[in-house]
C-alpha cells in the first residue's frame, strides 16, 4: 500500500492525507475485482460439512471469503450438487424443508451458502469459487492486495482518477481514459492462460444444444 500512496503523493497529492489516499485505492481495488470475474479471484477449497447442518461455512471462508461460486461437488459420494433459486428451494420442496439425506442442491439466503438436503452424515464437499475483496487501509500489506501487482498500473490510475475528480480536476476523464486503455492490456493477459488449444464449447446435455 505505502508504494502506491507514495505514487499518488509523486502525481501531486500530497495535500491529501495518507488515510484518504488509502481509501481511494481500497475503492479501486474493490472496483477492479469485482468488474469480472477474474481467473485470479479463484479459489478451491475441500472440507468435511458437518451432519444436520445445510450451512456452508468452511474455515477457509475466513481467509478467503465467498464472493460466488462456480462449482460444488461432493467428493464423497460423487455427486454434483446444482444451484437452485431460494425461492424455488421453498416452493419445490414445501413438504420436507428439512429433508435429511445427500445435498443435491444449493442456494443463497442473502450471503449464506446453503444445501438441501441437510446432510444426514457428515460428507466430503469441494467448493471453487471466486473470493471476494477485502477492505484495505494504509498499513495493509502488499499480499492483502487480490489484483495482481503486475498489472498494479491500472490500480493506480484508477485511484488516481478517482483524486482528479474529487478535486473537480478536469484531469479525471483523461486519467479514466487510461485506465480502461491499460485495463485492456491487463483484461488480455489475466484471461488468456493457455494457447495450446482453442476453446472448446462442452455439452453436458441435450438442451444445451438449444439455442
Amino acid at each position: 500500500m505505502d508504494i502506491l500512496i507514495d505514487d499518488m503523493e509523486d502525481y501531486g497529492f500530497d495535500d491529501i492525507s495518507r488515510s484518504s489516499l488509502a481509501r481511494l485505492i481500497d475503492d479501486a481495488h474493490k472496483e477492479l475485482c469485482l468488474r469480472e470475474p477474474w481467473p485470479f479471484l479463484e479459489k478451491e477449497l475441500s472440507f468435511t460439512q458437518a451432519a444436520n447442518s445445510n450451512t456452508i461455512n468452511p474455515a477457509g471462508f475466513t481467509t478467503n471469503p465467498l464472493g460466488k461460486v462456480l462449482a460444488l461437488v461432493n467428493t464423497e459420494d460423487k455427486v454434483i450438487i446444482v444451484p437452485l433459486r431460494t425461492d424455488s428451494q421453498m416452493k419445490e420442496y414445501l413438504y420436507n424443508l428439512d429433508e435429511l439425506g445427500i445435498p443435491l442442491n444449493y442456494y443463497f439466503i442473502g450471503e449464506t451458502l446453503k444445501v438441501h438436503p441437510t446432510p444426514s452424515v457428515a460428507c466430503s464437499l469441494r467448493i471453487r469459487y471466486l473470493t471476494r475483496p477485502a477492505t484495505l487501509d494504509s498499513s495493509s500489506a502488499d499480499s492483502a492486495f487480490l489484483w495482481p501487482e503486475r498489472h498494479d498500473a491500472v490500480l493506480l490510475y484508477s485511484a488516481l482518477s478517482k483524486a482528479y475528480y474529487i478535486n473537480d480536476d478536469p484531469q479525471g476523464a483523461a486519467m479514466q481514459q487510461v485506465t480502461e486503455s491499460r485495463l485492456q492490456i491487463a483484461r488480455e493477459d489475466l484471461w488468456m492462460k493457455q494457447y495450446d488449444r482453442t476453446d472448446r464449447m462442452i455439452v453436458y446435455d441435450d438442451n444445451e444444444y438449444l439455442y
